[in-house]
């Protein structure tokens, strides 16, 4: 396994405001850098803007700074690889490079997105990228159905909308309107800088201080659930279906673990109780439990394969789970639990990824791998009980949640 400081990474304030957190470790020789920032991906505006997160950050990491090399050629060019990626209420900018390119990668980061230049060329290239995605999109039955749930579970917010919304959406962005939310986005102040890998703590000194026009962090997003969420039935290009809760806020921290163990228990790919009961069908399956600021999300969709019988395993299960579970079972299921964790933060990128997470939700130091393994997550992880993780399941999946059916269209001769 990767190892990292076990106590957890190092962390502090950038120049011009914002945080950074560095995780170093030597094991591999590569690094993973990334800028995180609290931003909600409909805009700032009254009116949502679906995928204006999206283009913005794109066509900044596109065109021509300051420095005279856009940031994703920079990538490339050091043989790493970019990428962004927005949820309701933040956007990420990341990059995985050989560790000897890590000061220039986040000095040009930095440079790019805490001073933004926007260009007609840049915002043109982006859309025709956001928009070849959002094509894609339309054939990702299992990430339609989860965002049709969750914008059941909510009456009003950003998680409302895809992160990828249809392409004339995108082609009607203007140049005004994108320039103006990475301006009040995209700034030092707002930013959580995250670095992990075969890097130091003096790595952020190549962090670009910014502007420092003293503006502030915005404030981790809270969503409105929906009083009554309204089921869904309608056709797709596959048919599936899927069940959504709203369930605790991030600062419910040991909630939120025992809602993990339920996903991992029982969906886990491979291990997962109904993931292995479903193992010999062609059903795709998912069970996650998504830690927003407030509240968080527990997801399940299927698609294909027997879909009936997929149900009818899926409900059993989660009635289950608000039962205690026996001694014995709970105690082999909460340490596969602790070391699933611990797999999955194997990776510089897991790390950079996790770090960020947290921090722009508004609980850095829940993270997992934030204190090593005596930290909140982990501390959580050890004392959950079947009478807690019982208790939580039934407080939270008991209710009445989101509901969606799928049915497959019909196919034009």
């Amino acid at each position: 396994m990767l190892e990292h400081g076990t106590n957890g990474p190092i962390t502090g304030r950038l120049p011009s405001g914002g945080t950074y957190i560095v995780s170093p470790s030597p094991a591999l020789p590569v690094a993973a850098i990334a800028l995180w920032f609290r931003a909600p991906q409909t805009g700032f505006e009254t009116t949502p803007t679906p995928g204006i997160a999206r283009v913005a950050a794109t066509a900044v990491a596109g065109s021509v700074p300051i420095t005279g090399t856009p940031l994703g050629q920079l990538v490339s060019r050091a043989g790493g690889r970019i990428g962004i990626a927005t949820y309701p209420g933040s956007v990420s900018i990341s990059a995985i490079v050989p560790a000897t390119s890590a000061a220039q990668i986040v000095r040009a980061m930095t440079s790019s997105f805490f001073t933004p230049v926007l260009t007609a060329a840049g915002l043109q290239a982006a859309q025709k990228d956001v928009g070849s995605e959002a094509r894609l999109h339309l054939f990702a039955v299992d990430d339609q159905l989860q965002e049709a749930l969750q914008s059941e579970l909510f009456s009003d917010g950003p998680a409302r909308y895809p992160g990828l919304p249809a392409v004339d959406a995108v082609r009607a962005l203007t140049f005004e309107n994108v320039k103006s939310f990475a301006t009040r986005a995209f700034r030092p102040q707002n930013a959580v800088l995250v670095v992990t890998g075969a890097v130091d703590a003096h790595i952020v000194d190549s962090a670009i201080p910014g502007r420092t026009d003293g503006a502030v962090q915005e404030t981790a997003l809270t969503e409105t659930p929906a009083l009554v969420p309204v089921p869904v039935d309608r056709a797709a290009i596959g048919p599936g279906f899927g069940y959504g809760w709203s369930g605790p806020a991030i600062a419910s921290d040991r909630e939120a673990t025992a809602l993990d163990f339920v996903a991992d228990y029982l969906f886990r790919p491979e291990t997962g109780t109904v993931a292995r009961a479903l193992a010999a069908s062609t059903t795709s399956l998912n069970g996650k439990f998504v830690t927003y600021h407030d509240p968080g999300i527990f997801l399940v969709t299927a698609s294909g394969g027997d879909l009936p019988a997929a149900r009818t395993t899926i409900l059993a299960a989660l009635a289950g789970v608000q039962q205690p579970l026996d001694a014995a079972t709970f105690a082999r299921a909460r340490d596969a639990f602790v070391y699933h964790i611990r797999s999955d933060l194997q990776t510089p990128t897991a790390l950079a990824d996790t770090f960020g997470w947290y921090s722009v939700e508004g609980n850095p130091g829940y993270a997992p791998g934030a204190g090593g393994l005596e930290g909140t997550y982990f501390r959580d992880a050890r004392s959950l009980t079947p009478d807690f993780v019982a208790a939580t399941a039934l407080r939270y999946l008991a209710k009445p949640g989101a509901t969606v059916a799928f049915r497959e269209k019909a196919k034009s001769s």
